[in-house]
């Protein structure tokens, strides 16, 4: 497929030699002023699918909504060190630093901006578009307009309405590995697109192993976790768990057994997010959090200590591990007790709709640790709307039968 000129000069920028296929269709849809929907896994690079026409559209304005401040930090951080005109504002800058960036906002000299959704109650957009014109608003990781709007971050069910109250509607483009075909069109709507192109892309990593263990007791979960561990773990390990005192219970545990090569990480220990990202830890116990695509490098093994809530939460946590193409391993360790844990979390939902929906994925959820016959891969990719209709080979369910 012919790549225009401007989109190739983005990627000198970027240090991008080559775009897949599959990445400039979505490209040109964006660049074509077409609203956008895009479903790929994990190492898809799905950040190019903006940053890209970002740059082309360089006097112009790209607006990036993300879910985690990690994230954010990350993302600008490697873009300005390639030279890219990146910025943020959020809570953890101060007065001066923020006046900082809505200067250079102001002189029209900021090519990204990279926000939570919190931040749009300030009417920020508003006040962006009397001095830049905003030629592009980015939801990443967009299935948390319906699974976290209703539940706990009620600013993600506002974007479509701060969008719509720009006098010129920006392009908006959408991005997930986990919005469920039954989510996109409420997606959709909560985000005000309109006349949307949708590109999907199998979620099937051949690279990913996924196995399942019983854990019935909390002293089971710990054998299987130390098992896990020694057989598997060689350079980065993430272990997730449903909640921060259980991430600090179990990062206590892996302490005594890898001394200083343990940290924890939630919404209370976000000071340690440099140890994480420079790599000067090596096993991560963290909430799902983590999952949103923080850039963690080198991580071979995914530890689920607890059942996740969803298929969609199970395969964006397992994500993390090989991201660079290298051989990795999802363990999920269940006990019964997790589902009633699971249970109590999502009775806290406001939202009737919302959480009996959260309710029949929890049940999918249980259902899909209690199967032991069919292939781990091809349920869950089924759950998520993708076609694959293979065999892994590789699940433990797989692996009784050869």
């Amino acid at each position: 497929m012919k790549i225009k000129k401007s989109v190739k000069e983005a990627m000198k920028q970027l240090q991008i030699k080559k775009l897949r296929r599959n990445q400039i269709k979505p490209i040109n849809s964006v660049l074509d002023g077409r609203d956008t929907m895009v479903i790929a896994p994990t190492s898809y690079g799905k950040s190019l699918l903006y940053q890209i026409p970002a740059i082309v559209n360089g006097k112009k304005l790209t607006v990036v909504i993300e879910p985690l401040l990690a994230l954010i930090h990350d993302q600008v951080k490697k873009l300005q060190g390639l030279g890219i005109a990146a910025f943020y504002l959020d809570s953890t800058q101060s007065k001066p630093e923020q006046r900082q960036v809505m200067e250079l906002l102001d002189e029209g000299k900021v090519t990204l901006l990279y926000i939570a959704p919190e931040r749009l109650e300030t009417g920020i957009l508003l006040q962006l578009e009397r001095h830049n014109k905003i030629s592009l608003v980015v939801i990443d990781e967009c299935h948390c307009v319906v699974s976290w709007g209703y539940a706990f971050r009620k600013s993600y069910l506002e974007i479509g309405k701060w969008v719509g109250c720009l006098r010129k509607k920006p392009v908006i483009l959408a991005l997930s590995a986990t919005a469920v075909p039954e989510d996109r069109p409420q997606i959709m709507e909560l985000l005000s697109m309109k006349d949307v192109r949708m590109f999907e892309e199998s979620l099937y990593r051949s690279n990913l192993t996924f196995l399942k263990r019983m854990a019935p007791t909390r002293k089971d979960q710990q054998k299987e976790l130390e098992c896990s561990m020694k057989k598997y773990h060689r350079h980065t390990t993430i272990v997730f768990c449903n909640t921060k005192m259980a991430v600090e219970n179990v990062a206590a545990y892996l302490e005594k057994l890898y001394p200083d090569e343990v940290m924890a990480y939630h919404s209370g220990k976000k000071r340690e997010e440099k140890a994480m990202l420079t790599g000067k830890k090596h096993i991560i116990v963290a909430t799902s959090a983590l999952s949103m695509g923080v850039d963690v490098r080198n991580v071979d093994l995914v530890i689920h200590f607890n059942m996740p809530l969803s298929l969609a939460d199970y395969y964006q946590m397992s994500g993390r591990a090989g991201r660079e193409g290298q051989k990795a391993r999802s363990i999920l360790l269940y006990s019964p007790n997790d589902y009633y844990t699971g249970l109590a979390m999502i009775d806290d939902v406001e939202n009737k709709e919302f959480r009996k929906l959260a309710e029949q994925r929890l049940d999918e959820m249980k259902e899909f640790c209690d199967d032991r016959e069919r292939c781990m891969v091809q349920v869950m990719l089924h759950a998520l709307g993708d076609t694959y209709t293979g065999k892994c080979r590789y699940c433990t369910n797989c692996q009784k039968e050869r």
